[in-house]
Parts: C-alpha cells; sequence; structure tokens
C-alpha cells in the first residue's frame, strides 16, 4: 500500500503594511519652541501689563511713546492695555522743548567754512555705545527723503546710497498707518535744498523743526514754514526737543526714559555734531540706551551751542563709510524711514 505523504502547500509571505510615520524630530522640536516662544511672550505681557508692576510698566510705557510709537503699545500688550492707561503714563506731546522768538535768533553766516574734517569717534558709555560724527563744514548736512515718498521708506544706508553721500543718520519722525510703520509719509514740515517736500498742517502753523539755514546754522525749537521761510532755512525735518540751548541743557533734557537715541547739534564755530546711540539691550545686558540728559551732556562735552533730539528706538542709525556702526534694534535689521540727514561729500554728490 503505498502511503503518501499530503502535499504541503507553501504560505506566501503576506508584506507587512507600512506602520504610520512617526512625526519628525526635526518638526516636534520646532514646534516645542514655536509654543515656548508663544508661550514666554504672553506670559511675559501678563507679568508686565497685569502685574504689580506699576513701576515697569510706566518704563515700558514712557520708552515706547517717547520714541512717538505709542501705537504699538496695544498690539505689544495683547490689548490689554487701554487707551486710558497708555494716556495716563504717556509723556507730554512736546517734542520742541524751550523756542526762541523768530526776532531773538542771533544769525550767523558759516558760508565761508571750507573745512573739509570729518571726525568719527566712538564711545563706550556704562549703559550705551554712542557713535559720533564731527563735521566741519555744516554746508554738506542735507536732509533727504525716501525717494518712494507716500508709498515706503528706505533705509539710511539706501538714502545715503541714493544722495551719494558718506555718511548719514535717521531724521524725522513719520506717520504710520495701521500699525505699518513703512515710512512713506514724513511728519512736520521737510526741506531739502531750499525746496518743500513735504508738510503736514498749515504754512502758519507752528511745529518742532530741526533746520539748517542757506548759511549753514542750525535753528531748533517751534517755528512755522513761514518763519522758516523768513529765515532762509535750507534744510528741515519735524522733530524735537530742543535739549540744548545757548550752551546749556534745557529742561527738556531731564526725567526721561532710556532709549536708542539720535540726536544732532553744532558748535558756535559751525561744526555739526551727529550723534546716535545704543539700546534696548541691542548689544548685551548693559546696552540700556541714553536718556535725554545723556544725549546733551555729550552733547556738551564737543562744545554744543544747540542740540536736538531725532527720532530714535528702532529708527535709530547711523552710516559711514558704507557702513552702519550701530545695531537696530528692529528685529528685521535696519528700519525703513521717512528722512535722513545726510554728509555730502566735498563735490557735492548727487542732487535731485
Amino acid at each position: 500500500m503505498d502511503e503518501r505523504r499530503p502535499t504541503r502547500t507553501r504560505r506566501e509571505k503576506q508584506p507587512k503594511s507600512p506602520s504610520p510615520r512617526k512625526p519628525r524630530r526635526g518638526l516636534r522640536a520646532l514646534l516645542y519652541v514655536a509654543f515656548t516662544l508663544v508661550f514666554g511672550y504672553v506670559s511675559t505681557v501678563l507679568w508686565i501689563f497685569e502685574g504689580p508692576f506699576t513701576n515697569l510698566k510706566k518704563y515700558i510705557i514712557e520708552s515706547v511713546d517717547q520714541t512717538r510709537h505709542a501705537y504699538l503699545l496695544r498690539p505689544m500688550s495683547l490689548f490689554l492695555v487701554s487707551e486710558a492707561t497708555i494716556k495716563k503714563y504717556a509723556l507730554p506731546d512736546n517734542l520742541s522743548g524751550p523756542t526762541i522768538p523768530i526776532q531773538d535768533i542771533q544769525r550767523r553766516d558759516f558760508s565761508h567754512i571750507n573745512d573739509p574734517t570729518v571726525q568719527m569717534i566712538t564711545l563706550h558709555e556704562p549703559t550705551f555705545n554712542a557713535f559720533i560724527l564731527l563735521v566741519k563744514d555744516p554746508k554738506r548736512i542735507r536732509v533727504v527723503a525716501t525717494k518712494y515718498l507716500h508709498v515706503r521708506g528706505e533705509t539710511v544706508m539706501q538714502m545715503v546710497q541714493d544722495a551719494g553721500a558718506i555718511a548719514g543718520i535717521n531724521a524725522g519722525g513719520f506717520v504710520d498707518t495701521n500699525w505699518q510703520g513703512t515710512g512713506a509719509y514724513p511728519q512736520g514740515i521737510t526741506i531739502t535744498d531750499g525746496k518743500l517736500v513735504s508738510m503736514t498742517g498749515s504754512p502758519t502753523q507752528p511745529q518742532p523743526v530741526i533746520a539748517f539755514t542757506k548759511e549753514g546754522q542750525m535753528i531748533a525749537g517751534t517755528y512755522s514754514l513761514d518763519q522758516l521761510r523768513s529765515l532762509d532755512v535750507w534744510q528741515c525735518v519735524g522733530f524735537g526737543p530742543v535739549l540744548v540751548e545757548n550752551g546749556k541743557p534745557t529742561v527738556s533734557a531731564e526725567n526721561y526714559a532710556v532709549n536708542p537715541r539720535t540726536a544732532i547739534g553744532q558748535t558756535k564755530d559751525g561744526t555739526v555734531i551727529l550723534l546716535v546711540t545704543d539700546g534696548r539691550y541691542a548689544t548685551g545686558p548693559n546696552d540700556v540706551g541714553a536718556s535725554f540728559a545723556d544725549v546733551a551732556r555729550i552733547m556738551l562735552q564737543f562744545h554744543a551751542d544747540i542740540a536736538a533730539n531725532l527720532d530714535g528706538g528702532s529708527s535709530a542709525t547711523f552710516v559711514y563709510k558704507g557702513r552702519m556702526w550701530n545695531r537696530p534694534v528692529d528685529i528685521l535689521g535696519a528700519r525703513a524711514v521717512a528722512t535722513s540727514i545726510v554728509v555730502m561729500p566735498e563735490g557735492g554728490g548727487k542732487r535731485g
């Protein structure tokens, strides 16, 4: 009897179904970092604006308001700060400080100066770094506006290049629309080479200005366009306040918070002083910023007879010889602004 072994069928191995992919570690790390940043920011906002630290809240509001960017306070605080609170701590809306009556301004003529000397100095103060440019011939100072006026601003570096200048600092304030801060609309009166570039208000309305006459004399205070024309003003931007007048600090230089600063001054011999400071911890824990009193002190250290504050904060920028020397505090780097004060080369650079 034949015994046959039962036929065994070969079992085919079934392919394993692919297991669901696990989230990549990089994505999880990214989400963790994003969560940590958001949680940290919200916690910090609540700690500052809803905590018991009244002096800290006052300091933050004053610091932001002083650079004329109070419109940022509500979104920065996640709308926890009311308009009433902002107004409670806001500084007086006065950019001019003391103003010499126009009939009492002692006229000076620096048109004879032909000294080409331009000297840069860096100061390391306990709470900030200061970048200073001394320009012997005040006629080389020129106000320039963004070439995209009423569309968008430009960085100081771009304006320096556009003008063919050798140096520049940010200048006047600008009107921000919808919190965008594009630098499209200069604030106040803007004059370049004797021509009115932009103006808010009427020709007879006094406004805080920083100006230079055709003869190179700096004038700062609250003046109307008509008054500026009577003084033969050749360059002008809108901002302030006046920090030094007749070689002495003004009351405007007292009791203000620290920030990155931009300022301009002039000595009795006509030398123009351009000044920018770092601040808001841009370069380290000791880089807090400068007060108006600090700026006035430095201006007097370099023998300023008159000096005034320009737009500071995240706008503060110092450019010389193709390099930006300060470190802007804007997260995106150098900020687009509406106007700059530049130093023209001996030959005059580009015009028009």
